[in-house]
């Protein structure tokens, strides 16, 4: 497992713009593995869990059931872009972004490479 998470950071630290990738687990609300993520961004984990509980509970409570797919959080000096792994619900990947990249393409290029990417 420690391969295939280890691949996946690579790859989407690779991509344009992206500045640091981090896997964190949902249940314990640390970063497992990351590239490019300083010691600052340690103690975000907690915070962009509860960001990401917050949704899955909306989520389950809407009408709608609706999925998320991703959330984006846009600071005046970088991007965040938090994404569920797939068929790993206590995973989630944090991403930060350089505020100058073109976002959609980012995004796009991001959401090309993470499904064909699991963690399992």
């Amino acid at each position: 497992m420690e391969h295939k998470i280890n691949n996946l950071l690579d790859t989407l630290s690779g991509i344009d713009g992206v500045l640091g990738v981090a896997l964190i687990d949902n249940t314990i609300k640390e970063i497992v593995h990351s590239k490019n993520i300083n010691d600052r961004f340690g103690f975000l984990s907690t915070g962009m869990s509860d960001i990401i509980r917050a949704n899955i509970k909306f989520s389950k409570l809407s009408a709608q059931q609706k999925t998320m797919e991703d959330i984006l959080i846009t600071y005046s000096d970088d991007i965040f872009l938090l994404k569920q792994v797939p068929e790993a619900a206590k995973y989630f990947i944090f991403i930060r972004i350089a505020r100058d990249a073109n976002i959609a393409l980012t995004r796009l290029r991001l959401n090309e490479k993470f499904s064909n990417l699991s963690v399992q």
